[in-house]
């Protein structure tokens, strides 16, 4: 999961998450403990203020960064999913050709998710409101 990246662009700003991506994107680096990171090949190549932000969660670890295409495509996945949960899973409000060709996607694409969406849906149990 990379959420993480989310939280370091909250933290310190866009650009950091962009430097970082461009510097590392795709690859897995070992992160330096925090007591190094402000002097590491890492900080080097992507800040003193990033490494350092990395050594405080990670430090001593290996971590995988999401390339710039991968993160794009899960933000245009999730976008085509937030739009198949707006339009329905049951009865949509909209065509999976509309949603396909508003998300440059095809619509056999638009109909393996919804049904993908709704087996995920009826999987999920319920969890009791009192015991």
């Amino acid at each position: 999961m990379t959420a993480w990246i989310d939280e370091l662009e909250r933290d310190l700003g866009q650009a950091a998450r962009l430097r970082l991506i461009a510097s590392a994107g795709g690859q897995r680096r070992d992160i330096p403990k925090p007591a190094h990171a402000a002097a590491s090949k890492l900080a080097g190549e992507v800040g003193a203020d990033v490494a350092v932000w990395l050594a405080e969660r990670f430090g001593g670890e290996k971590l995988d960064f999401p390339s710039a295409r991968g993160r794009e495509l899960e933000r245009r996945a999730a976008l085509l999913r937030a739009a198949i949960l707006d339009a329905g899973l049951t009865n949509p409000s909209r065509s999976a050709n509309d949603l396909a060709t508003e998300h440059g996607v095809s619509s056999m694409w638009v109909r393996k998710q919804r049904a993908q969406m709704r087996r995920e849906r009826d999987r999920e149990p319920f969890l009791p409101l009192f015991d």
